[in-house]
């Protein structure tokens, strides 16, 4: 039993720093934005290279919690839920850098009208993730807190939706009123969705918490 309980403990220790990365590759979508909106290429691209750096550290902490599961970590009717949630948080990290990448690879001349709203955006997808961290340190200690995390985390995706399809609305209005041409009507847009993205996959992750909650509390 004591071999169970270690390997049970490393692998709550992987999923705390496997948590924490994904919320700073998502945090360092900031300085990456900042850079998009002062039209700092170069910058933009160090901050694409370092998104896509903490992302695959995350992946090397992700693989290492498998290993630990495969070894026996938790009781099986826990192992698959816990594997399934790391797929999922993982998939946060994987969201943000398809997004870095995106809005690398347009390069296009942000309009500085839409700056606010993006702000407001990014920040309202890191709130979400910010909001599972909390909720996936919780899941070893109070099972009623990661709850309660997981309802927040659903409530702040959907001010993010919100946020989401008032910029798609304002993107279309400026493209009729040939405020913005067609290219960079269609490039922010497809960043908008990217970075809306993000939080849909932290609610994904969110939706496994009360699946295993109701099973340990059963």
């Amino acid at each position: 039993m004591k071999g169970f309980f270690s390997k049970e403990t490393q692998v709550e220790k992987y999923s705390k720093l496997h948590v924490e990365l994904v919320y700073e590759c998502v945090n360092k979508l900031k300085d990456l934005m900042d850079h998009f909106y002062k039209h700092d290429f170069d910058l933009m691209d160090d901050e694409v290279d370092e998104i896509g750096r903490i992302e695959h550290e995350a992946d090397e902490i992700r693989r290492k919690m498998e290993t630990e599961f495969f070894h026996g970590a938790f009781l099986p009717f826990d192992r698959e839920d816990r594997i399934v949630l790391a797929e999922q948080v993982d998939s946060v990290a994987d969201a943000t850098e398809s997004t870095a990448y995106a809005i690398s690879l347009g390069k296009i001349n942000f309009p500085i009208s839409f700056r606010e709203d993006f702000i407001e955006l990014v920040n309202a997808s890191c709130d979400t993730v910010s909001v599972l961290r909390e909720c996936i340190k919780l899941l070893d200690t109070d099972l009623g807190a990661a709850l309660s995390k997981a309802h927040e985390v659903e409530e702040k995706e959907d001010d993010g939706d919100k946020i989401e399809r008032r910029i798609i609305r304002r993107l279309y209005e400026s493209y009729r009123n040939d405020e913005i041409s067609i290219l960079k009507f269609i490039e922010l847009k497809n960043i908008t969705e990217k970075i809306g993205n993000i939080a849909d996959r932290a609610e994904d992750a969110s939706d496994r918490v009360p699946i295993i909650v109701a099973k340990r509390k059963g």
